[in-house]
């Protein structure tokens, strides 16, 4: 949890760095040691994330590039509403499995891939023939 809590303490660093590294500076942040710190944090976040469920974890690519395209890119909003949405994904896609092939069940992984890969393919996509520089905008 502290894990967590580290993140949503640097929202908005986070938005202050989506604006490039000097003005991240000009507005009091230490551009440098924010990433650095950021990388660590996110680098165990994922690797936890991946151990305890596996491939699914993917789920935390597109889910956060859906929120920027509904509402807003406030890391404010984006972390919390992350994880709330990710939650809500996932019982969708747990129960959808169950009930696709009764008696049995479906894996999970494969509906999250059906529908999360062309999802995060078509945000790519989209933000490269708007001129965006990856999936930060």
């Amino acid at each position: 949890m502290r894990w967590v809590s580290w993140a949503l303490r640097d929202a908005k660093a986070l938005d202050a760095l989506m604006l490039g590294e000097e003005e991240a500076v000009l507005l009091g942040f230490d551009a440098r040691r924010l990433v650095q710190r950021l990388l660590v944090v996110n680098t165990v976040m994922v690797a936890v994330a991946t151990a305890m469920v596996g491939v699914i974890a993917f789920v935390g690519l597109v889910v956060p590039h859906v929120l920027r395209l509904i509402r807003s890119s406030s890391h404010g909003f984006l972390l919390p509403g992350s994880a709330l949405l990710g939650a809500l994904l996932m019982v969708v896609v747990d129960l959808a499995a169950r009930l696709v092939v009764p008696p049995a069940e479906l894996p999970i992984g494969i509906i999250t891939a059906v529908v999360g890969a062309p999802l995060f393919l078509w945000i790519l996509l989209r933000q490269q023939r708007q001129g965006g520089a990856g999936l930060h905008g």
